[in-house]
C-alpha cells in the first residue's frame, strides 16, 4: 500500500522545533493519506504490476507536489510527461531517474533519495557527525563550501569557503546527490579522506587529506576592539548548530559585564544551519513581539510567523558584517535585525536563499525532499534569489604576499624528520601561513613539520611523503611569491562605523 507520509522539518536546513507545525498540520495529513491509499488501492500488492505500481506512484507524486510545492517556473505540464509515466510502465528501472528528474526540475534545493541515499541523510540529520567540518550546496561539478567550521580539520587544512570538493577517495563528485557525496566526506572517526578540490585562483586540482573528527565545532568566536569606555565586541558565527544561540548568549552575557554596548557580528561566509538558533540569537536582540521572519507556503494553513518572545531589555549598538556567502539562515538573523532597525549592514549583498525545504517519505524506502515555501523578511519581502544588500557596500582588497621578508630556500638540501636549519624554520613560517602548521616555529624537523609537509604535496599534486626536497621547497617558494594576502577592509569598516582605530 502505498503510504505519502509528510515527515516535516522546518527550516533553511534542518529544524528541530517542529512540533507546533506537525499538531497544526496532523488532521490534513491523515486525510491526504485516507486519499492517496484510496487512490492506490492495492496495486502495490500485486509484484507482477511492479511497472504499473511504479506508475501510479511517480502521477500521485506529482499530483502531491502540485499541491504542495512551492515552485515559480514548473507547472504540472513540465513536471512530467504521459510519456515518462509510459515509459517507468514499461520500464520500473526507470523509476529513481525519473523521480530524480522531476525533483530537480522544481529548484536547485529539491532532491530525490535512493534507499540508500535516505538512510544515510537520516544517520546524518539524527546522530553526532563525524567528518571534516564544512557546510555546503551541491553544484554539477561537485561540493560547494559554504562554510568551514573553526578548529575543524577542514579548518586546519586550509579549506577555504568557495572552494568546490570534486572528490573523495577517488570517487568523482560530478552530477551527485548532496547526501551521497557526504556520505563520503564523513566516515569513522580518526579514518582518513583524501579530498580533491577546485580552487578559484588554482588551475590544477589540489588534494588534502583530513583526518575525519566528531564536528561539535565552535560555532561562535569572539574577541574585544578599543580600549576604555569606547569597546566593541566582535562576534564570529560561523554556522548555525544545536548550541550557537546559547554560545551567542554567553557572548553577550560577556559584553554586558564588561560595560560594552556596541557588538559586529560577522557572518561573512555563514552558509546557515538550524533557522531556531537564527530565531533565538534575534530573540535576544529585538524588542518583545517583533517580527523576527515569516514562513510563506503555498498553503496558506501552513503560514508561521516567528515573533520575539524575550523579556530582555537589553539594547546593543550592533553592526553585521555579510558578503555573497551569506545565505539562509544567517540572512533570516540579518534582515530581522536589520527591518527593525536594530543593526547597520557592512560588506557585499549577500547570497539570496530564502526557501523551506521538507522531507517526504516515499513507499520503498527511499523519500524526497522538496521547497515547501519562502521565509519572508519582517516587512514581507522575499530575498530568494535576490539577497540583501548592505547599508554600507564594501569589499575586501587584496595585496601581493611580500615573500622578501622570508630567506629563499637554496635549494641543495634535503630535510627529514630529525634534521634542522635555518630552512627548516623559513618553510615551517611559510606553512604556517598555508594554515598547515600551528607548531612551535624553530630550526627542528620534528613529526609535526614533516605532516605539514605532507599535506602541502598532497594540496599541490606533489609526491605526498612528508620530506622536504627540492620541489617541494621550490613549489613552495613559487606558491607563495604568487599568493596575494585578503585585507579586512569589511571589519575595518565596523571598527570605524564605532569610532575604533583599526588595526
Amino acid at each position: 500500500m502505498f503510504k505519502l507520509n509528510r515527515r516535516l522539518r522546518i527550516g533553511v536546513e534542518i529544524m528541530q522545533n517542529r512540533n507546533r507545525f506537525l499538531k497544526r498540520i496532523t488532521g490534513i495529513l491523515s486525510a491526504i493519506t485516507i486519499i492517496v491509499c484510496a487512490a492506490c488501492g492495492t496495486a502495490f500488492a500485486d509484484e507482477e504490476n511492479v511497472g504499473s505500481d511504479r506508475a501510479a506512484l511517480v502521477e500521485q507524486v506529482v499530483d502531491y507536489l502540485n499541491t504542495y510545492a512551492r515552485y515559480d517556473s514548473v507547472n504540472r505540464e513540465n513536471l512530467y510527461k504521459d510519456a515518462l509515466l509510459k515509459a517507468v510502465e514499461q520500464n520500473p528501472g526507470l523509476y529513481e531517474s525519473v523521480m530524480k528528474t522531476m525533483l530537480e526540475s522544481i529548484d536547485e534545493h529539491s532532491e530525490y533519495y535512493t534507499p540508500e541515499e535516505a538512510l544515510a541523510m537520516k544517520e546524518r540529520i539524527s546522530g553526532t557527525i563525524v567528518g571534516i567540518g564544512i557546510t555546503f550546496q551541491m553544484n554539477k561539478d561537485g561540493v560547494d563550501v559554504q562554510s568551514v567550521i573553526g578548529g575543524t580539520p577542514a579548518d586546519k587544512a586550509g579549506l577555504q569557503v568557495g572552494d568546490v570538493i570534486v572528490s573523495a577517495d577517488g570517487v568523482d563528485f560530478s552530477g551527485m546527490n548532496s547526501d551521497t557525496a557526504a556520505s563520503y566526506i564523513k566516515g569513522a572517526e580518526g579514518t582518513i579522506v583524501t579530498i580533491g578540490v577546485k580552487r578559484k585562483d588554482a588551475d590544477n586540482i589540489i588534494y588534502l587529506q583530513l583526518k575525519r573528527e566528531p564536528i561539535i565545532g565552535n560555532s561562535v568566536v569572539s574577541k574585544v576592539y578599543g580600549e576604555g569606555i569606547n569597546k566593541m565586541m566582535y562576534i564570529r558565527v560561523s554556522g548555525f548548530v544545536s548550541n550557537t544561540a546559547e554560545l551567542f548568549k554567553n557572548e553577550l552575557d560577556s559584553a554586558s559585564e564588561q560595560g560594552i554596548t556596541k557588538i559586529t557580528i560577522d557572518l561573512r561566509d555563514n552558509g546557515g544551519g538550524l533557522l531556531d538558533q537564527a530565531v533565538q540569537m534575534a530573540d535576544y536582540l529585538l524588542p518583545k513581539d517583533c517580527v523576527i521572519t515569516t514562513e510563506d507556503h503555498k498553503i496558506n494553513l501552513f503560514n508561521t510567523t516567528y515573533k520575539v518572545q524575550s523579556d530582555d531589555t537589553r539594547k546593543f549598538d550592533t553592526v553585521i558584517l555579510i558578503n555573497e556567502n551569506s545565505a539562509s539562515a544567517s540572512e533570516v538573523l540579518t534582515a530581522a535585525l536589520s527591518e527593525n532597525d536594530r543593526a547597520y549592514l557592512i560588506g557585499e549583498k549577500s547570497y539570496g536563499k530564502g526557501t523551506i525545504q521538507t522531507i517526504a517519505d516515499l513507499p520503498y524506502g527511499d523519500c524526497m525532499k522538496y521547497t515547501m515555501g519562502y521565509y519572508l523578511t519582517p516587512k514581507g519581502n522575499n530575498i530568494n534569489g535576490e539577497g540583501i544588500t548592505p547599508d554600507y557596500v564594501v569589499e575586501n582588497s587584496f595585496t601581493p604576499f611580500e615573500i622578501e621578508k622570508y630567506d629563499k630556500f637554496g635549494y641543495t638540501t634535503v630535510y627529514g624528520v630529525g634534521d634542522s636549519g635555518d630552512e627548516v624554520k623559513t618553510a615551517k613560517e611559510l606553512l604556517k601561513i598555508c594554515g598547515l602548521y600551528n607548531g612551535e616555529i624553530n630550526g627542528d624537523y620534528d613529526e609535526d613539520t614533516a605532516d605539514a609537509v605532507y599535506a602541502f604535496q598532497m594540496r599541490t599534486g606533489l609526491y605526498p611523503y612528508g620530506v622536504f626536497d627540492i620541489t617541494t621547497q621550490h613549489e613552495l617558494y613559487e606558491r607563495m611569491k604568487s599568493s596575494k594576502v585578503e585585507h579586512d577592509d569589511q571589519l575595518n569598516a565596523a571598527l570605524e562605523h564605532f569610532g575604533i582605530k583599526s588595526e
